[in-house]
């Protein structure tokens, strides 16, 4: 009986120490600096600037052909360090939005885990956005499988879109 419960308590002291160090690694919260270095390592072509307003980090980045901003959200301190990312991609159409339109953007967030699609009335566009939450803290490793998706996202939509009109 003492053997069992030496390891288990053990195995929970390895478990508290594991969690502890792995506390130690995560952020809920990128400056500009961050996420530009981010952005770069998943290989999205960053530009920062500033939102003129609130001093937040924007960055417009590239997926493929795809140009799209990421604007962070809820800033604290100098430098400013956000606890949100908004990324988002808006598309032309060309023309205004029809009926349909609206049943393709409504099946893609119905089928969709991540981004959801949205027309921009009064501007003939289409687009697709995507938020990543740090709040609580994340690892290195989960903003950066997060941001990778991003790209993925982008894709999904452009095909759905495209499908859901009979263009290939």
């Amino acid at each position: 009986m003492n053997r069992i419960m030496n390891f288990f308590a053990a195995a929970g002291a390895a478990w508290l120490i594991g969690a502890g160090a792995a506390g130690a690694q995560t952020t809920s919260a990128v400056t500009a600096e961050e996420l530009e270095a981010a952005l770069a390592e998943a290989g999205l072509s960053p530009a920062m600037t500033r939102d003129a307003a609130t001093g937040a980090p924007v960055a417009r980045g590239s997926a493929g052909d795809i140009i799209f901003w990421v604007r962070a959200l809820d800033c604290a301190g100098a430098p400013p360090a956000c606890e949100n990312l908004l990324f988002f991609a808006n598309f032309d159409l060309g023309r205004a939005a029809t009926a349909k339109d609206y049943e393709v953007i409504n099946a893609f967030n119905e089928r969709q885990v991540f981004g959801r699609a949205y027309i921009i009335e009064g501007r003939d566009q289409v687009g697709v956005d995507y938020v990543i939450d740090l709040a609580g803290g994340v690892t290195a490793e989960h903003l950066a499988l997060s941001i990778g998706r991003w790209a993925d996202v982008i894709a999904a939509f452009i095909d759905n879109f495209r499908a859901g009109h009979g263009v290939s």
